[in-house]
């Protein structure tokens, strides 16, 4: 069986990274300015264990599947507020841009966005906007496969029951 890296991208320093490690990288001084740390700590061995998990392991498939259910609600809850970050981020984007377009050029609309463009304040606010939007739907698809694995783990143990499959009797 071939799988895809778990960390194909690598930092200035050869550290590797996954792309959702990279954009939580990214997000962190945003996330910090709300006063939220994230906590990831666990999700790798989580997709490690689900990585390994075998077809009879009734015991292990249970116990994922709680697991798995429990990282996708944290995924969403985290999901939630950064939705809200980011749209905040497109209503800044907006109200600077608004306001580097008149200072540049009050009279002619075209031109003052134009030159707005390049107003400093109004790219910090599209790179922090862009950095939440990638963050956002990188956890949206985060959650929709925690869903999907959950599911797997879920008829993996209900399949193992219904065959008799009971040797790791689930309490």
């Amino acid at each position: 069986m071939s799988i895809p890296p778990v960390a194909p991208l690598r930092t200035s320093q050869g550290r590797a990274l996954s792309y959702f490690e990279y954009l939580a990288v990214m997000v962190h001084p945003y996330m910090k300015e709300e006063g939220v740390l994230l906590n990831f700590s666990g999700y790798q061995d989580i997709l490690r264990r689900y990585s390994q998990l075998k077809e009879h392991d009734v015991q292990e498939a249970w116990e994922l599947a709680k697991e798995l259910n429990a990282w996708s609600e944290y995924f969403s809850s985290v999901a939630n507020l950064v939705q809200r970050m980011y749209l905040d981020a497109e209503a800044d984007k907006l109200a600077i841009t608004s306001l580097a377009s008149v200072e540049a050029d009050a009279k002619k609309v075209a031109n003052g966005d134009r030159l707005a463009n390049q107003d400093e304040r109004v790219i910090a606010a599209r790179k922090r906007r862009n950095v939440l939007k990638a963050f956002y739907d990188e956890l949206e698809a985060k959650v929709r496969f925690l869903e999907r694995a959950h599911y797997h783990c879920k008829v993996t143990y209900e399949f193992n029951k219904r065959q008799g499959n009971n040797k790791d009797d689930v309490e």
